[in-house]
Parts: C-alpha cells; sequence; structure tokens
C-alpha cells in the first residue's frame, strides 16, 4: 500500500472523512463521485459527542462550531395535546460526560465543511463526474474502472457511495434494500416565518399512531430542520427520495399540534424519502476491497447516527490500514472485526426508536409515556440510555 493510493468511490460524509484522515497522514489517495457537484440532498443531522470527538481531532472544531446550532434541550411530546412525556438537557450534561458536545447542521455544510479541509491540503484528489463501473483485484492491487472509459490503479478500494452503492453490487450481487415500511418527509423552513413560541423550541420529537415528527433549529438558529415519519406506506418510486406534495404532507399531519401543522405550513419545498433497510451483511471486504457506512449498514434516522457511524467506520479503517501497512485483507480483516457488531447494534436501537416513537396500542402508550415521565424527573435517562453510543472514540477506542 506504500506507493498506491487508495481509492474512495463515493463524496458523502464517510468517503471525505476517509480521505481527510489519510490525506492529513500521508497516506495516498485519490476520491471519485459520480455527480458533477458534490452537493448531497437532505436537511439536517445531528452530530453527537461520538461524531464531534472525530470532526473536532481532525482540526475542524472552530469551523463545525461556526456553522452548527447547540440545542439545549431535548422533548418528547404527545402529537396532539403537546404534552412533555420526557425532557433532556442535552449539551451541559452531554460535555459532562462525554467531553464533547452534541450538534445540529446542514449535511451540506458538513459536507462542504470537510470538502474544503482536503483541498486546502491538495485540490487534485477529488474527481467528480467519475460513475464507477467495476473493478478487478490482482498482481497486488486493485484496477477501478469507470463509465468514462478511464480506469485507476490503487492499493484499496473503498466503497463510500451509499444505501444504492454499485460497489456493494459488485462484491455482494444477491445483496438487496428492503423497504422498511415507512416514508420521511424532511425539508427546512425560514425561522422568520414561523411564530415565536414555535421558534423557541429546542430539538422536538412528536409521537403518534405509526408515526412522529422531529425538528430542530439549524444554522445558528435561522433555519428550521423536520422531518416527519409514517409507517404503513407504499413506495413505488424506483428513487429512494424525490420533491413530495405539501398538500400531501399537509394531510399526513392533519389534526397533529399546532405547532406541528405550522412548521407543515410554512415549508416551500418538502422532500419524500423511503426508508430503506437491509439485513446485516455476512461480508463487507475482499482482498483489496471494503464497502463502509451506508453503503455496508443502512440505519434508521431515529437515533441520529447515521453520519457519526459512517465517520467512525472511516477512522477505525484508517487505523486499522496503518496497524497493517503493506497487508491490505489484514487491515481489512480487523476493520470488519471492530465495526460490525456496533454496526449492528446501532442500527438495532434506531429500530427501537421507531418504534417507540410509533407506539399504536392506547394502554402500552400510556404505560411507556408515563414511565419516560417519572424517569427523565429523576435521572438524565436518555443521554444515561446512550451512554454506550456517545462515549465511543474511534481514535481511542481499542481494536481488537
Amino acid at each position: 500500500m506504500k506507493d498506491k493510493p487508495i481509492v474512495i468511490i463515493g463524496a458523502g460524509i464517510s468517503g471525505l472523512t476517509l480521505c481527510l484522515v489519510l490525506l492529513k497522514n500521508g497516506i495516498p489517495v485519490i476520491l471519485f463521485e459520480k455527480e458533477k457537484e458534490i452537493n448531497q440532498p437532505g436537511a439536517g443531522i445531528n452530530i453527537s459527542p461520538n461524531g464531534n470527538s472525530i470532526l473536532f481531532n481532525l482540526g475542524l472544531k472552530e469551523k463545525i462550531i461556526s456553522l452548527a446550532s447547540k440545542p439545549i434541550s431535548l422533548e418528547l411530546r404527545t402529537h396532539k395535546k403537546g404534552i412533555i412525556v420526557a425532557k433532556q438537557n442535552l449539551n451541559n450534561s452531554s460535555e459532562r460526560f462525554y467531553n464533547y458536545p452534541f450538534l445540529q447542521m446542514q449535511r451540506n455544510d458538513l459536507i462542504d465543511t470537510l470538502k474544503s479541509a482536503i483541498n486546502k491540503i491538495n485540490p487534485n484528489i477529488i474527481f467528480t463526474d467519475y460513475s464507477f463501473e467495476n473493478f478487478s483485484e490482482k498482481n497486488g492491487s486493485v484496477l477501478v474502472h469507470f463509465n468514462n472509459q478511464k480506469s485507476v490503479e490503487g492499493s484499496l478500494l473503498v466503497g463510500c457511495d451509499g444505501i444504492n452503492s454499485s460497489v456493494r453490487k459488485i462484491m455482494l450481487p444477491t445483496s438487496e434494500n428492503k423497504f422498511s415500511g415507512i416514508i420521511a418527509w424532511r425539508g427546512l423552513v425560514d425561522m422568520k416565518k414561523l411564530s415565536s413560541q414555535t421558534q423557541k423550541l429546542s430539538t422536538t420529537i412528536w409521537m403518534g399512531k405509526n408515526s412522529h415528527f422531529v425538528h430542530y433549529p439549524i444554522k445558528k438558529h435561522k433555519v428550521l430542520n423536520f422531518i416527519g415519519t409514517l409507517r404503513n406506506r407504499n413506495w413505488l418510486d424506483e428513487s429512494w427520495h424525490k420533491v413530495g406534495s405539501k398538500k400531501e404532507l399537509q394531510n399526513d399531519f392533519k389534526g397533529w399540534n399546532k405547532t406541528v401543522e405550522e412548521i407543515v405550513k410554512n415549508i416551500e419545498i418538502p422532500y419524500k424519502w423511503g426508508l430503506f433497510e437491509r439485513e446485516s451483511l455476512p461480508n463487507w471486504i475482499s482482498s483489496r476491497a471494503v464497502i463502509i457506512g451506508d453503503a455496508s449498514h443502512p440505519m434508521s434516522p431515529s437515533y441520529g447516527q447515521g453520519a457519526n457511524s459512517a465517520m467512525e467506520d472511516a477512522i477505525v479503517l484508517y487505523r486499522s490500514i496503518i496497524t497493517f501497512k503493506g497487508d491490505p485483507y489484514s487491515a481489512l480483516k480487523k476493520f470488519q472485526k471492530n465495526r460490525k457488531k456496533r454496526s449492528r447494534n446501532l442500527q438495532r436501537a434506531s429500530k427501537f426508536n421507531t418504534k417507540l416513537f410509533h407506539l399504536k396500542n392506547p394502554i402500552l402508550r400510556a404505560l411507556v409515556y408515563s414511565g419516560l415521565y417519572s424517569i427523565s424527573r429523576l435521572i438524565p435517562f436518555i443521554l444515561i440510555k446512550s451512554r454506550w453510543v456517545y462515549k465511543y472514540n474511534a481514535f481511542n477506542v481499542r481494536l481488537k
């Protein structure tokens, strides 16, 4: 792996994080993105302490803090009356328990921050409008082919190309994504359009029957990000996301609390997403190729760990590579051994949160909500329950 570059496919969060950490440590790397411009769809994302431990250690603390919003608290509310079921202080507790803050920001701001940091070191290693087609492994290297008739030789191939990963389809041709039975509405609202009461709310999760609605401020409180999910919907579109109908969005959340209806009313462009899932794959690696992030372990957004786990993958892969210089297969095996269990647990925890937020049975809902209310008044149970997630530091965790 000494002379040939590591070839990364996909300029999302995992690909750019991996590219940056390799570049900062003098490891040859080259990144290819199929789109002409690096501009990912999506709105806001949560960067929890485990994610910020990575970004801060990559030297991006000042830039991230200048762009992100820092939520004061998290509230769980009933979807109609808005009764507070549980409330958790986020940042005072987060920094005290885990040494890093809990931040929320626009996905593109994080993408741009990572891309700019790479370009400052070397502006000539990111190539756009390169659509991955195939690869072959032989003679101590990997040969990567693109649909523009060009090829590149590298020491390793890393598929960071998302849930519909082309790299995964070559490595595991029988693997399939399965529609989860849930659709998600996402979008952004200018804070100036909202009432002062809504503007004052911190991160809020409204919990309903087979559905929930989350909103939080981003871009230094100038913009409100929201995601609303509904169960038992068919996803017939070939794409996993599309521009949706505002009328349909309003109908889906008709009769909810006036705050939710106000947010929905003021959205300009609602995006509709089908949430897809995949059972744990038997293998993420071959002799000189690996898939990371959503390409290997997509998860529900209900724990806000998609971006964080993608960054964790990138750092653990980098650490595995430097541990086994000149032995790529051993590096990939070490990476997989250290990431599979955690990723699977994050997938399961995300799925559990979705079930918690979507409780259908009114009796069970009343019991669970009363339990959450009682516990939250005694201890910061949300942060304590998430300790195994937030305390993880990909740069420091002991690798097996």
